[in-house]
């Protein structure tokens, strides 16, 4: 069975591509679904249920900011400093919202340490 032009799964099969994102990686930084399910249900064989779908859609947008935000392409590869990354840059908008932009700094440095591929050993803890 194919998937429908609009539906989430082809929307995140196609922002996928759009990425260079392998579905591996992508499904161990979402982390909603593991590898074969989210390669199930963008093969068309077990679509992803509403809540699922939404979230594996929120998290491809945030990738796609991210993406955005940096001129050069991304190894996605690299899961836990995307990882890092995309809940920073979460935090920092949370913060905005509620008056706060004490995340900003840190926001801006780990999106600079995606696009170097450097380390982001400085936030971790003392």
């Amino acid at each position: 069975m194919g998937l429908a032009a609009f539906s989430p799964e082809m929307r995140i099969k196609s922002g996928l591509r759009d990425l260079h994102c392998a579905e591996s990686n992508f499904a161990k930084i979402a982390g909603i679904v593991g590898k074969t399910r989210l390669i199930a249900g963008l093969a068309g064989e077990n679509d992803f249920d509403n809540p699922t779908a939404e979230k594996l859609l929120a998290v491809l947008k945030a990738m796609k900011e991210l993406q955005d935000e940096i001129d050069a392409p991304i190894d996605w590869s690299q899961v836990s400093k995307i990882e890092t990354a995309l809940l920073v840059r979460r935090v920092r908008k949370i913060a905005i919202e509620m008056g706060d932009s004490s995340f900003d700094q840190r926001a801006e440095m780990v999106t600079k340490q995606v696009a170097s591929g450097t380390d982001h050993a400085e936030l971790r803890p003392t």
